[in-house]
C-alpha cells in the first residue's frame, strides 16, 4: 500500500504571506498556461504604521550578492522534433534509447520514434488524472535498469487533487506500457491546487528522488517548507528496489527520528518544478520557483544530506516575511534573478552530450514568462561564464529534458518539443 502523506485539506483562499513581503503570487499558474496577473498587493487585515514598517524592512539581511549579468552569446538553435502535442511538460529517454518519451499534461505519454510521433500513446492515464493549472501528469522517470526490468515511474495529480507516484512496466510491445501494471508508490495530500512539484529522477546512487512543492496558496501558510513532519516543500529520497512499496535508505538524514518523515532528503523548497543530476560530477541542481521577487537555482553535491534551502524564511538570497533566524544547514542558491527578468524559473540540465563538446559542463535553464535561454558553468563553487543565448523566441518553456544520448530537449507550451543543437536560426 502506498505511503500516504496526511496534510489537512482546505478550500480557504490564500492568506497574506507575512509582514516583510506584501506582494503575494497566489500560485505559479503561469507555468502551466493560465493567465498571469500581477501579484496582489495586500496587507491582509493588518494595519502597520509606516515607521514600524520601515524598521522591519531595514532589519532584513542584505543579500550576499546581487543578480548577475548575462553576456549575449550565439551559436545555438532549437531543432524542431515534434509539434501539435497537448501541453507537453517533459521529455526524456532511457539511457541509450533512440526514442523520446513525451509527457502530456492531460495524462498521456507519447513516443517520438524515427522522427515521427506514434499514433498510440505509450501510456494513457487520463481517466486517473486531474489536469489543469499546475495539476496533471507532471513527471516520468525510467529505472536505471529499464532495458532489463521495464520499470518506470510517473508523477501525477489524481482526481482528488492529491499527488501520486506510481510504478508501471512496459508490455511485450516496447512502444506500449502495460496499463494494468500500476503499482502505487507514494501519495501526498495537497491542500491547494498549486505548488504540486512534479519532478522525479534517479540519482547517481540509483535512489529515486521526488520533488514536492509546499502545498500551495501563497507564502507557505502552513509553514510546510520548514516542517519536517510533512513531505510538502521537500526533496524526497527513496529506494524503490527494496521494500514494499519502497525502503528508506540507511543514510537518509531523518531516518529514525520520530518528529520527521524519513523519506526527506532536503527541506525548505517552495516549488522545485524541475531538478536534475549531473552524473559526471555527482551534482544536484534545483530550479526552485520564487514567490514575489526572486527565482533561484540551487547546486550542491548530490550526496549532501539534510540541507535546508530556506523557504519560507528565505526567498533566494533574501529574507522573507518577518525577520527570523536562518534555519540550520541553510544552503544559499548559486544564482538568483529578480522578477524584472522573469517570473518562474524552469530548471534545466548540465550538458553532457557529445554533439557539442565545447559546452560540456554547462548548465542551461530558462524562465517560463520571458522564454530566454541562459547558461552558466561552475568554478570554485560560483556560477561563472553567464550567457544569454540568441535563439529564436522559445515561447513559454515548460521543461527541459535529456534524450538517450544526453542531448538537451526543450518542451514549450505551444505544443512543441525541440533539441538544442549547434548553429544559428
Amino acid at each position: 500500500m502506498a505511503q500516504r502523506e496526511k496534510t489537512r485539506r482546505t478550500s480557504a483562499g490564500p492568506p497574506a504571506s507575512g509582514l516583510g513581503k506584501f506582494a503575494v503570487r497566489s500560485d505559479d499558474s503561469v507555468k502551466l498556461g493560465l493567465l498571469h496577473t500581477p501579484p496582489d498587493r495586500i496587507l491582509g487585515h493588518m494595519v502597520i504604521p509606516l515607521a514600524v514598517l520601515s524598521i522591519l524592512l531595514a532589519l532584513r539581511p542584505v543579500p550576499s550578492h546581487s543578480a548577475e549579468r548575462f553576456e549575449s552569446a550565439q551559436g545555438l538553435r532549437i531543432e524542431r522534433l515534434a509539434e501539435g502535442l497537448d501541453r507537453p511538460l517533459y521529455a526524456t529517454s532511457p539511457l541509450g534509447d533512440a526514442r523520446i518519451f513525451i509527457v502530456e499534461q492531460p495524462g498521456r505519454i507519447r513516443v517520438l520514434k524515427s522522427g515521427a510521433l506514434l499514433p498510440e500513446p505509450f501510456l494513457d492515464v487520463t481517466d486517473r488524472v486531474r489536469s489543469g493549472g499546475e495539476r496533471g501528469l507532471l513527471g516520468l522517470a525510467f529505472h536505471p535498469d529499464y532495458p532489463r526490468n521495464g520499470r518506470f515511474f510517473v508523477y501525477y495529480t489524481d482526481k482528488r487533487g492529491d499527488t501520486q507516484v506510481v510504478r508501471y512496466r512496459v508490455s511485450a510491445d516496447a512502444d506500449r506500457a502495460e496499463p494494468t501494471s500500476a503499482s502505487p508508490v507514494l501519495t501526498a495530500a495537497q491542500p491547494f491546487a498549486n505548488h504540486n512539484g512534479g519532478m522525479l529522477a534517479f540519482g547517481p546512487d540509483r535512489m529515486l528522488y521526488v520533488g514536492l512543492g509546499d502545498g500551495g496558496s501563497g507564502g507557505d501558510p502552513f509553514g510546510n517548507g520548514q516542517k519536517l513532519s510533512t513531505l510538502l516543500g521537500k526533496l524526497l529520497r527513496i529506494d524503490v528496489d527494496r521494500g514494499t512499496p519502497y525502503a528508506i535508505p540507511p543514510n537518509n538524514p531523518y531516518r529514525g527520528r520520530r518528529d520527521a518523515r524519513p523519506e526527506i532528503w532536503a527541506s525548505g523548497l517552495r516549488n522545485p518544478w524541475r531538478f536534475s543530476f549531473d552524473h559526471v560530477n555527482d551534482l544536484l541542481v534545483i530550479g526552485d520557483v520564487g514567490q514575489n521577487e526572486y527565482e533561484e537555482i540551487n547546486l550542491v553535491r548530490s550526496d549532501r544530506a539534510g540541507l535546508n534551502y530556506g523557504w519560507n524564511v528565505r526567498e533566494g538570497l533574501h529574507s522573507f516575511g518577518l525577520p527570523r533566524s536562518s534555519p540550520a544547514n541553510l544552503i544559499e542558491p548559486i544564482l538568483e534573478y529578480p522578477h524584472q527578468e522573469g517570473c518562474s524559473v524552469t530548471g534545466g540540465y548540465v550538458y553532457r552530450g557529445r554533439a557539442m563538446p565545447g559546452l560540456a559542463g554547462t548548465y542551461f535553464f530558462s524562465d517560463y514568462c520571458q522564454g530566454w535561454l541562459r547558461s552558466f558553468r561552475v568554478r570554485a563553487g560560483r556560477a561563472v561564464e553567464l550567457r544569454q543565448w540568441s535563439v529564436s523566441p522559445l515561447g513559454q518553456v515548460a521543461s527541459f529534458g535529456e534524450d538517450g544520448a544526453g542531448e538537451l530537449l526543450v518542451c514549450t507550451s505551444d505544443g512543441r518539443v525541440g533539441r538544442l543543437v549547434a548553429g544559428s536560426d
